[in-house]
Protein backbone atom coordinates (compact mmCIF):
# COMPACT_ATOMS: atom_id res chain seq x y z
CA UNK A 1 0.00 0.00 0.00
CA UNK A 2 2.95 2.32 0.95
CA UNK A 3 4.80 1.52 -2.23
CA UNK A 4 1.46 2.73 -4.22
CA UNK A 5 0.76 5.76 -2.58
CA UNK A 6 4.64 6.90 -3.06
CA UNK A 7 3.73 5.99 -6.71
CA UNK A 8 0.53 7.99 -6.70
CA UNK A 9 2.76 10.93 -5.37
CA UNK A 10 5.12 10.74 -7.67
CA UNK A 11 2.93 10.83 -10.59
CA UNK A 12 1.57 14.15 -9.23
CA UNK A 13 5.06 15.25 -8.83
CA UNK A 14 5.63 14.59 -12.48
CA UNK A 15 2.11 15.54 -13.71
CA UNK A 16 2.81 19.08 -11.70
CA UNK A 17 6.14 19.38 -12.94
CA UNK A 18 5.07 19.11 -16.81
CA UNK A 19 2.45 21.29 -16.72
CA UNK A 20 4.71 23.70 -15.08
CA UNK A 21 7.12 23.11 -17.32
CA UNK A 22 4.58 23.94 -19.76
CA UNK A 23 3.30 27.60 -18.71
CA UNK A 24 6.86 28.81 -18.74
CA UNK A 25 7.25 27.91 -22.42
CA UNK A 26 3.85 29.28 -22.91
CA UNK A 27 4.67 32.32 -21.44
CA UNK A 28 2.63 34.74 -23.04
CA UNK A 29 -0.49 35.76 -21.76
CA UNK A 30 -2.52 33.97 -23.93
CA UNK A 31 -5.99 35.21 -22.91
CA UNK A 32 -4.77 38.78 -23.60
CA UNK A 33 -3.93 38.07 -27.15
CA UNK A 34 -7.09 36.50 -27.71
CA UNK A 35 -8.88 39.78 -26.26
CA UNK A 36 -6.74 42.54 -28.52
CA UNK A 37 -7.11 40.02 -31.69
CA UNK A 38 -10.66 40.13 -31.04
CA UNK A 39 -10.87 43.76 -31.05
CA UNK A 40 -8.99 44.57 -33.44
CA UNK A 41 -10.88 42.27 -36.16
CA UNK A 42 -13.82 43.95 -35.29
CA UNK A 43 -12.45 46.93 -36.63
CA UNK A 44 -10.69 45.71 -39.79
CA UNK A 45 -11.38 44.40 -43.09
CA UNK A 46 -11.80 40.63 -42.84
CA UNK A 47 -9.62 39.84 -45.29
CA UNK A 48 -6.52 41.53 -43.10
CA UNK A 49 -6.47 39.65 -40.34
CA UNK A 50 -4.59 35.94 -40.46
CA UNK A 51 -3.14 33.41 -38.60
CA UNK A 52 0.24 32.19 -38.77
CA UNK A 53 1.37 29.94 -36.59
CA UNK A 54 5.52 29.80 -34.53
CA UNK A 55 6.37 27.44 -31.64
CA UNK A 56 2.35 25.45 -31.39
CA UNK A 57 0.56 28.51 -31.13
CA UNK A 58 -1.54 30.75 -33.08
CA UNK A 59 -0.95 34.17 -33.25
CA UNK A 60 -2.90 37.60 -35.56
CA UNK A 61 -0.91 39.30 -38.24
CA UNK A 62 -2.37 42.11 -39.95
CA UNK A 63 -1.52 41.41 -43.85
CA UNK A 64 -2.07 44.54 -46.60
CA UNK A 65 -0.74 43.81 -49.88
CA UNK A 66 0.92 46.58 -52.12
CA UNK A 67 -1.52 48.37 -53.80
CA UNK A 68 1.14 50.37 -55.64
CA UNK A 69 2.46 49.63 -59.78
CA UNK A 70 5.83 49.68 -58.61
CA UNK A 71 5.92 46.46 -56.51
CA UNK A 72 9.20 46.40 -54.10
CA UNK A 73 8.57 44.31 -51.36
CA UNK A 74 7.01 43.53 -47.95
CA UNK A 75 7.94 44.65 -44.48
CA UNK A 76 7.09 43.24 -41.37
CA UNK A 77 6.47 45.21 -38.22
CA UNK A 78 7.31 44.38 -34.82
CA UNK A 79 5.61 46.15 -31.50
CA UNK A 80 6.86 47.40 -28.74
CA UNK A 81 5.31 47.52 -25.32
CA UNK A 82 1.90 49.88 -24.63
CA UNK A 83 1.60 48.78 -28.00
CA UNK A 84 -0.27 45.70 -30.51
CA UNK A 85 -0.31 44.99 -33.93
CA UNK A 86 -2.96 47.37 -34.55
CA UNK A 87 -1.90 50.70 -32.42
CA UNK A 88 -3.01 53.89 -33.78
CA UNK A 89 0.60 55.93 -32.48
CA UNK A 90 2.84 54.11 -34.77
CA UNK A 91 2.09 51.10 -36.15
CA UNK A 92 -1.28 51.46 -37.75
CA UNK A 93 -0.08 54.87 -39.65
CA UNK A 94 2.86 52.45 -40.86
CA UNK A 95 1.23 49.10 -41.83
CA UNK A 96 -1.64 51.02 -43.83
CA UNK A 97 0.47 53.31 -45.72
CA UNK A 98 3.72 51.59 -47.09
CA UNK A 99 1.61 49.19 -49.10
CA UNK A 100 0.84 52.50 -51.04
CA UNK A 101 4.19 53.01 -51.93
CA UNK A 102 5.05 49.37 -52.88
CA UNK A 103 5.58 47.38 -49.79
CA UNK A 104 3.04 45.36 -48.62
CA UNK A 105 3.15 45.31 -44.51
CA UNK A 106 2.65 42.42 -42.27
CA UNK A 107 2.07 42.98 -38.51
CA UNK A 108 2.69 40.88 -35.95
CA UNK A 109 1.38 39.97 -32.55
CA UNK A 110 4.00 39.85 -30.21
CA UNK A 111 3.66 37.53 -27.22
CA UNK A 112 2.36 39.42 -23.86
CA UNK A 113 4.31 40.25 -20.62
CA UNK A 114 3.56 43.02 -18.12
CA UNK A 115 4.85 46.13 -20.15
CA UNK A 116 6.69 47.47 -17.59
CA UNK A 117 8.90 44.21 -16.68
CA UNK A 118 11.67 44.23 -19.28
CA UNK A 119 13.26 41.32 -18.30
CA UNK A 120 10.03 39.30 -18.84
CA UNK A 121 10.09 40.43 -22.13
CA UNK A 122 13.60 39.26 -22.58
CA UNK A 123 12.32 35.82 -21.37
CA UNK A 124 9.72 35.94 -24.50
CA UNK A 125 12.77 36.16 -26.80
CA UNK A 126 12.62 33.08 -27.99
CA UNK A 127 9.28 33.29 -28.92
CA UNK A 128 9.39 36.63 -30.43
CA UNK A 129 12.28 35.26 -33.15
CA UNK A 130 9.80 32.06 -34.02
CA UNK A 131 6.94 34.38 -34.60
CA UNK A 132 9.50 36.43 -36.69
CA UNK A 133 10.69 33.71 -38.61
CA UNK A 134 6.87 32.09 -39.00
CA UNK A 135 6.30 35.83 -41.20
CA UNK A 136 9.35 35.80 -42.78
CA UNK A 137 7.71 32.43 -44.61
CA UNK A 138 4.60 33.43 -45.15
CA UNK A 139 5.90 36.86 -47.05
CA UNK A 140 8.15 34.30 -49.03
CA UNK A 141 4.71 31.62 -49.73
CA UNK A 142 3.60 35.35 -51.54
CA UNK A 143 6.34 35.38 -53.84
CA UNK A 144 8.11 38.26 -51.91
CA UNK A 145 11.73 37.73 -51.51
CA UNK A 146 12.61 41.29 -50.49
CA UNK A 147 11.43 41.69 -46.76
CA UNK A 148 12.89 44.79 -44.37
CA UNK A 149 11.81 44.56 -40.62
CA UNK A 150 10.08 47.38 -38.82
CA UNK A 151 10.83 47.64 -35.30
CA UNK A 152 10.02 49.70 -32.17
CA UNK A 153 10.82 49.38 -28.96
CA UNK A 154 11.07 46.08 -27.47
CA UNK A 155 10.72 44.59 -30.60
CA UNK A 156 14.24 45.72 -32.00
CA UNK A 157 15.69 42.87 -29.76
CA UNK A 158 13.64 40.62 -31.99
CA UNK A 159 14.88 41.93 -35.17
CA UNK A 160 18.35 42.66 -34.09
CA UNK A 161 19.17 39.03 -32.20
CA UNK A 162 17.20 37.61 -35.43
CA UNK A 163 20.08 39.78 -37.96
CA UNK A 164 22.59 38.35 -35.84
CA UNK A 165 21.73 34.54 -35.90
CA UNK A 166 21.86 33.73 -39.80
CA UNK A 167 18.45 35.50 -41.03
CA UNK A 168 16.79 34.02 -44.28
CA UNK A 169 18.58 35.64 -47.39
CA UNK A 170 14.84 37.01 -48.19
CA UNK A 171 15.57 39.56 -45.23
CA UNK A 172 17.21 42.37 -46.58
CA UNK A 173 17.29 45.65 -44.01
CA UNK A 174 16.24 46.60 -40.52
CA UNK A 175 14.45 49.90 -38.93
CA UNK A 176 14.50 50.29 -35.38
CA UNK A 177 12.88 53.01 -33.60
CA UNK A 178 13.46 54.01 -30.22
CA UNK A 179 14.59 50.75 -29.20
CA UNK A 180 14.41 49.95 -25.35
CA UNK A 181 17.37 49.62 -23.38
CA UNK A 182 18.70 46.61 -22.29
CA UNK A 183 19.82 47.94 -18.92
CA UNK A 184 21.28 44.92 -16.67
CA UNK A 185 19.00 42.58 -17.95
CA UNK A 186 20.88 38.61 -17.52
CA UNK A 187 20.77 37.32 -19.96
CA UNK A 188 21.02 40.43 -22.11
CA UNK A 189 18.64 40.00 -24.95
CA UNK A 190 21.49 41.25 -27.32
CA UNK A 191 25.14 41.85 -26.43
CA UNK A 192 27.37 44.37 -29.01
CA UNK A 193 29.51 41.19 -29.68
CA UNK A 194 26.02 39.49 -31.22
CA UNK A 195 25.45 43.25 -32.83
CA UNK A 196 29.08 43.36 -34.51
CA UNK A 197 28.01 40.38 -36.53
CA UNK A 198 25.49 42.01 -37.95
CA UNK A 199 26.29 42.99 -41.59
CA UNK A 200 22.88 44.20 -43.23
CA UNK A 201 21.85 48.08 -43.62
CA UNK A 202 20.10 49.40 -40.20
CA UNK A 203 18.31 52.37 -40.11
CA UNK A 204 17.51 53.22 -36.24
CA UNK A 205 15.24 56.17 -35.74
CA UNK A 206 15.08 58.03 -32.15
CA UNK A 207 12.59 60.26 -31.60
CA UNK A 208 15.15 62.82 -29.93
CA UNK A 209 18.04 63.85 -28.31
CA UNK A 210 16.89 62.91 -24.97
CA UNK A 211 16.41 59.12 -26.58
CA UNK A 212 19.79 58.98 -26.86
CA UNK A 213 21.49 57.09 -23.77
CA UNK A 214 25.02 57.78 -22.44
CA UNK A 215 26.27 55.41 -19.88
CA UNK A 216 28.39 52.65 -20.69
CA UNK A 217 26.00 50.13 -22.25
CA UNK A 218 24.97 52.64 -25.04
CA UNK A 219 28.62 53.67 -25.78
CA UNK A 220 29.70 49.62 -26.15
CA UNK A 221 25.95 49.61 -28.38
CA UNK A 222 27.09 52.52 -30.78
CA UNK A 223 30.82 51.40 -31.20
CA UNK A 224 29.40 47.64 -31.92
CA UNK A 225 26.68 48.96 -34.59
CA UNK A 226 29.24 51.86 -36.24
CA UNK A 227 31.29 48.02 -36.81
CA UNK A 228 28.22 48.09 -39.60
CA UNK A 229 29.15 50.05 -42.61
CA UNK A 230 25.41 50.08 -43.74
CA UNK A 231 24.67 51.53 -40.46
CA UNK A 232 22.94 54.63 -40.32
CA UNK A 233 21.28 56.57 -37.19
CA UNK A 234 18.73 59.25 -37.81
CA UNK A 235 17.60 61.65 -34.43
CA UNK A 236 14.32 63.41 -34.82
CA UNK A 237 13.42 66.72 -33.58
CA UNK A 238 11.29 65.40 -30.46
CA UNK A 239 7.86 64.38 -31.98
CA UNK A 240 5.00 64.62 -29.71
CA UNK A 241 4.35 61.57 -27.30
CA UNK A 242 3.27 58.23 -28.81
CA UNK A 243 4.77 59.66 -32.22
CA UNK A 244 1.84 61.01 -32.86
CA UNK A 245 1.09 63.34 -36.06
CA UNK A 246 4.09 62.52 -37.36
CA UNK A 247 3.27 59.11 -39.36
CA UNK A 248 3.12 60.90 -42.66
CA UNK A 249 6.73 61.95 -42.48
CA UNK A 250 8.07 58.51 -40.59
CA UNK A 251 6.15 56.75 -43.77
CA UNK A 252 7.83 58.87 -46.15
CA UNK A 253 11.38 58.09 -44.22
CA UNK A 254 11.62 54.69 -44.29
CA UNK A 255 9.95 53.90 -47.56
CA UNK A 256 12.74 56.37 -49.04
CA UNK A 257 15.20 54.91 -47.28
CA UNK A 258 14.35 51.27 -48.34
CA UNK A 259 13.98 52.61 -51.72
CA UNK A 260 17.37 53.83 -51.99
CA UNK A 261 18.63 50.52 -50.61
CA UNK A 262 17.21 48.76 -53.32
CA UNK A 263 18.49 51.28 -56.32
CA UNK A 264 22.12 50.57 -54.57
CA UNK A 265 21.90 47.38 -54.35
CA UNK A 266 20.28 47.17 -58.17
CA UNK A 267 23.36 49.10 -59.30
CA UNK A 268 25.87 46.95 -57.72
CA UNK A 269 24.24 43.95 -59.13
CA UNK A 270 24.32 45.54 -62.50
CA UNK A 271 27.11 44.14 -65.04
CA UNK A 272 29.41 47.02 -66.17
CA UNK A 273 28.40 48.33 -69.62
CA UNK A 274 30.28 48.09 -72.42
CA UNK A 275 32.54 50.91 -73.64
CA UNK A 276 31.26 53.03 -76.01
CA UNK A 277 32.32 52.61 -79.47
CA UNK A 278 34.27 55.76 -81.12
CA UNK A 279 32.13 57.73 -84.05
CA UNK A 280 34.21 58.53 -87.31
CA UNK A 281 36.98 56.83 -89.12
CA UNK A 282 39.81 55.44 -87.01
CA UNK A 283 43.25 57.61 -87.36
CA UNK A 284 45.76 56.26 -89.45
Amino acid sequence: MCSKTRLCKQILIISISACLASSETLATDVHRERQIADDIGTRTHPDEAIRLEASDLGFQGLYREAVSKDVRGGVILLHGRHSNQDAAALIQPLRRSLPVHGWSSLSLAMPISDADDLQGHANLLAETIARLQSSVEFLKQKKIGNIALLAHDIGAWTALSYLADSPDGAVKAAVLIDPAPVRKLDPPPISPDSLSAIRLPILEILSSRISVPMDDEASRKRAAMKTNPSYRLLVLNEPDHGWQDIGEFLVNRVHGWLTNLQISAALDAAPPSAPEKQSGLNPK
